[in-house]
């Protein structure tokens, strides 16, 4: 009916020849006070009477500019309505919509939810109709060779409303939020783009307009870096000097050297994009960080730790890199990778660490690097000749030195390593019963001086420990006693239960129980480990020990052993079970000593008598007593320490010469006691090496001088030394992660200028990574909140702001990947068998080997063959965009947003608004897709009202159509409601200048 009367009013406008002003006041009589026209179809009656004949009527035209300046029809529906015309053999009437278009289309806007809805597919039909108009011209001249003054005109015309277009920021946001939403519609799109370039190609025509086919390009393929956006990087190159690197790395070598390769690759990628490192300048900081590291380190565990992560991890990570980055149908050498050559150039001008590390060394570290890589073929022969020629001075001058001066090189015996672990697995790996005494002999060997240490980490950096720890145990399983195997046979047994036992032990006790046992293991060491073995921040209940014991057996075992040494008897108890009912015993000689029913000479002999028998027992026993002496009072504890003491005790000369190869497991059975009392009673002096891996959370220095201490040195190094790692893991523990988080943020915080501050941020981000998750989460619900709210102007201004908002989303990331990586990594381990790193042969990629004769075959799932990827579902897991969130994390996200909300209920411009603004930019420009989880947590209005309260320029479209999964109906919604927002407060402010 109300179309009717427009039509009819129209009609008599025509015949009136009204004017503009009373074609407005005479439609709003026939329209119902605040309707939109669009319901009654305004635009589409007024364009039907403007085109009915060849020419369109100019005068009708203007009454429809009008109304869209009295906001009587809206511009979509205009758009929407023009795109539907398809008479293109008129070419007047086509002429005359291509210049009113023109006249409006930079003022296109929206206004109302109800345009909204509609504005993205109408900008979506209106660049295919243009693509039309374009294609019909082009056919014409494919076919003619030639256009008339008209069709000029038209394509003239034609290419003005589409450079209009493209150089409209909001249309073009606006045409990317529609392409999302009938992807099979604007794939007609492209196929018009296609066969225009085709007419184009095929007529050999050049449009005088000069960027025409650049613009029809970008209309069909429409893309997010085509919006602008504007960045917050203070450095738009990486930066000359990082630092961030070394801790990281540092960091994941200290928590988690098990892991394989792809989880370093994954790390590295990370950086790579955080920082947009080349691939050249990535490996040199992989590069650079090993020998930083290397350079550091005193202890031989970690001295061997790292070398062997140089040596032999570094170059796995690197060739992973390269092909994950790597663009499809590249082409690179086959001996050499051209980065990994650049990346050396770039090491060689860092001349006082290469010399250091000459030193330190005794050799041409470059040249021993090198004359390695060229097996992986890294690098070849003409680069090692090339680069050790440059530093031939320092080499001939180390030559020079007095050769009693140089110590002997780590790297020889890392590099020497490789091969005795492959024999140690192979024969681990051969039929028990005919090697018995060959594997004894070889596991001994392996005992003497630091070559267990050699071979941990080889095999820890290789992948190949989980192999080593899964024999050793079927070793132990098949060393368990027999009932009645006397003489030579039993000796052996014992011996080889012993060994294995002490060398599983000490493993655990080095990497953790969860980094090398499978889960539910069913051995009879994988349940010792699990009900009884004390280990760091894994505390066991003595009382379920001791209720685990069978009275029986604790019954004759205290019988026999209470005798003296010569009236022992061999009992029918095996090995096992004595190992399982220690507890039991140990609890009932505590209580009798404590009643004093046992006098302490009695008890010395009991312990000596458990102590002859088999190292392992005393390790057992040592396991109960220290998750004793977590449980009982501080006057309690002197008597276990006291029976810790007792095992301590060297053994007699007699009793050295009485056993084979007694002196090595003797010497690990110590090790392993003394860090098991040091982990429940640290001493101030520790004598034994093995102690000083770990850093306690018992300590008399308070928290806070301890962490001023560690913080000095990391601040003035420049770099995280393993040492500092271990003391900031245990703040971490002791403090929380809350705690340890505002520490390191304050140390940002007092830095006055900007390089400080992105330095001290890198080494804290990487410092982060002791618990990224927890501390991410801490960082975002006490840390940040905390200072902005109640420090905002004191010391909290720009550019720290920027600072903290940079740390924040680098931490985001950072755990969301993490989060990401770990899922992937626990489906594959759940995936195998217990033996399953050298069984599962399909799906991994064969280790190098460096004497083919020598080498075992098996390996982990992370070792690159010289020809040969690994596993495809790995590198496609690498690139894939993580798809689900802790539920921790994600309420740590929700409460930060929740908090920016209370941010942003002002509309004055404040430094808490501009937080904000940093972080929400910053998480799109550093995260991209991969942080598109996070962004789907924005509430609804936070951007909206962002954008209410910041200035225009800041915010941009890119930023806007970013932050939005258009995949998805709702993401589509609030994106066209921001941008839609965004162009009506540009056009405010550009009539505010007018």
């Amino acid at each position: 009916m109300k179309e009717n009367k427009i039509l009819k009013l129209i009609h008599v406008a025509w015949r009136e020849r009204w004017s503009d002003s009373q074609w407005g006041i005479n439609i709003k009589n026939v329209l119902p006070r605040g309707v939109s026209g669009d319901v009654y179809n305004l635009a589409d009656c007024i364009l039907q009477q403007a085109l009915i004949g060849s020419t369109a009527n100019p005068l009708v035209l203007n009454y429809l500019k009008h109304s869209l300046c009295a906001h009587l029809v809206s511009h979509a529906a205009v758009l929407k309505r023009i795109a539907k015309y398809e008479h293109f053999e008129r070419l007047y009437c086509i002429t005359s919509l291509l210049d009113f278009l023109d006249s409006v289309i930079t003022g296109v806007t929206c206004r109302t939810k109800t345009e909204e809805a509609i504005l993205p597919g109408a900008v979506v039909s209106l660049t295919s109709w243009l693509m039309q108009v374009f294609a019909m011209i082009t056919a014409h001249y494919e076919i003619h060779r030639e256009l008339n003054s008209e069709q000029s005109y038209m394509l003239d015309q034609c290419c003005l409303v589409i450079e209009k277009v493209i150089k409209n920021q909001f249309l073009m946001s606006t045409l990317y939020v529609g392409c999302h939403e009938d992807p099979d519609y604007y794939g007609q799109i492209r196929e018009r783009y296609a066969a225009i370039k085709t007419s184009l190609t095929n007529s050999n025509f050049s449009p005088t307009h000069p960027s025409i086919e650049t613009y029809l390009h970008q209309l069909a393929y429409v893309d997010v870096h085509h919006l602008d956006m504007h960045l917050l990087d203070i450095q738009p190159k990486p930066e000359p000097v990082t630092y961030c690197v070394q801790p990281l790395l540092t960091v994941d070598v200290l928590l988690n050297p098990c892991n394989d390769t792809s989880y370093y690759v994954a790390k590295m990628q990370m950086v790579q994009r955080l920082k947009k490192f080349s691939n050249t300048r990535l490996f040199y900081e992989i590069v650079r960080a090993g020998f930083v590291s290397l350079s550091n380190v005193m202890e031989t565990t970690h001295d061997t730790m790292w070398g062997a992560f140089t040596f032999f991890k570094v170059p796995q990570i690197i060739k992973q890199l390269q092909a994950l980055n790597r663009a499809v149908g590249e082409q690179t050498p086959n001996d050499y990778i051209p980065e990994v050559v650049e990346a050396i150039e770039l090491l060689l001008e860092d001349k006082l660490l290469l010399d250091f590390m000459d030193s330190k060394c005794s050799c041409n570290i470059i040249e021993y690097l090198l004359n390695d890589w060229t097996k992986q073929h890294l690098v070849n022969d003409m680069h090692v000749k090339h680069f050790a020629a440059q530093r031939e001075s320092t080499s001939v001058l180390l030559q020079k030195r007095d050769a009693s001066a140089q110590a002997p090189s780590i790297i020889n015996f890392i590099i020497r390593a490789e091969v005795p672990l492959s024999g140690v697995l192979k024969t681990l790996s051969t039929d028990y019963n005919k090697v018995q005494e060959a594997l004894l002999g070889v596991l001994c060997q392996v005992l003497v001086g630091n070559s267990f240490d050699l071979i941990l980490s080889v095999a820890t950096v290789e992948g190949r420990l989980k192999t080593f720890v899964s024999r050793l145990i079927q070793c132990n399983e098949n060393s368990k006693q027999v009932p009645g195997e006397m003489g030579k046979a039993s000796i052996i047994r014992s011996t080889l239960f012993d060994v294995s036992f002490l060398m599983l032990t000490f493993i655990v006790q080095t990497y953790g129980s969860d980094a090398v046992l499978s889960n539910n293991g069913d051995s009879f060491f994988e349940k010792w480990v699990r009900e009884c073995m004390i280990e760091r921040n894994k505390p066991k209940n003595p009382r379920n020990m001791i209720v685990m014991c069978d009275e029986n057996i604790v019954d004759e075992l205290l019988l026999n052993l209470s005798k003296p040494e010569a009236q022992l008897k061999n009992t029918n108890i095996t090995w096992q079970d004595i190992c399982l009912n220690l507890p039991g015993v140990l609890y009932q000689v505590l209580i009798a000593w404590e009643k004093e029913t046992l006098s302490s000479a009695d008890v010395k002999n009991i312990l000596d008598n458990i102590k002859r028998r088999l190292f392992s027992f005393s390790v057992c026993a040592t396991s109960f007593l220290c998750a004793y002496m977590c449980s009982v009072k501080e006057n309690e504890l002197l008597k276990p320490l006291n029976l810790i003491q007792q095992f301590l005790a060297p053994p007699s000369a007699e009793e050295m010469s009485s056993q084979e190869n007694i002196k090595e497991r003797l010497g690990l059975s110590f090790q392993i006691i003394r860090k098991m009392q040091h982990d429940v009673r640290p001493t101030v002096n520790p004598k034994s090496r093995s102690i000083t891996l770990v850093q306690n959370l018992v300590s008399q220095t308070p928290l806070m001088d301890q962490f001023q201490d560690v913080w000095r040195t990391v601040n003035e190094n420049g770099w995280l030394p393993i040492r500092a790692a271990q003391i900031l893991e245990s703040l971490l523990h002791a403090g929380g992660p809350a705690w340890l988080t505002t520490r390191l943020l304050e140390e940002i915080l007092k830095c006055k200028y900007i390089h400080d501050m992105m330095k001290t941020m890198d080494i804290v981000f990487a410092i982060l990574h002791l618990d990224i998750e927890l501390c991410t989460e801490a960082l975002l619900t006490q840390v940040v909140p905390a200072m902005i709210q109640n420090r905002q102007g004191e010391d909290i201004d720009e550019p720290h702001l920027h600072v903290l908002a940079r740390l924040c989303v680098y931490c985001i990331i950072s755990a969301v990947e993490t989060r990401h990586y770990r899922n992937f990594s626990y489906q594959k381990k759940r995936s195998r068998s217990h033996d399953g790193d050298d069984m599962d042969l399909n799906n991994t990629v064969k280790m190098r080997k460096i004497n083919t004769d020598s080498s075992d075959n098996s390996s982990s799932n992370d070792f690159l063959g010289d020809g040969n990827l690994f596993s495809t579902h790995t590198s496609t897991h690498l690139r894939d965009t993580p798809n689900q969130l802790k539920e921790s994390l994600q309420n740590s996200i929700q409460y930060i947003f929740k908090i920016f909300q209370q941010f942003l209920q002002t509309d004055k411009l404040s430094l808490k608004v501009y937080f904000v603004y940093q972080f929400v930019s910053l998480l799109v420009e550093c995260g991209q897709e991969r942080v598109r989880l996070v962004l789907n947590l924005l509430p609804t209005n936070l951007i909206n009202n962002l954008l209410k309260v910041m200035l225009t320029d800041q915010i941009s479209v890119g930023l806007i159509a970013r932050l939005y999964d258009l995949r998805t109906s709702c993401g589509r919604q609030a994106a066209i409601a921001d941008l839609s927002l965004w162009r009506n407060l540009k056009l405010k402010e550009h009539s505010i200048h007018l």
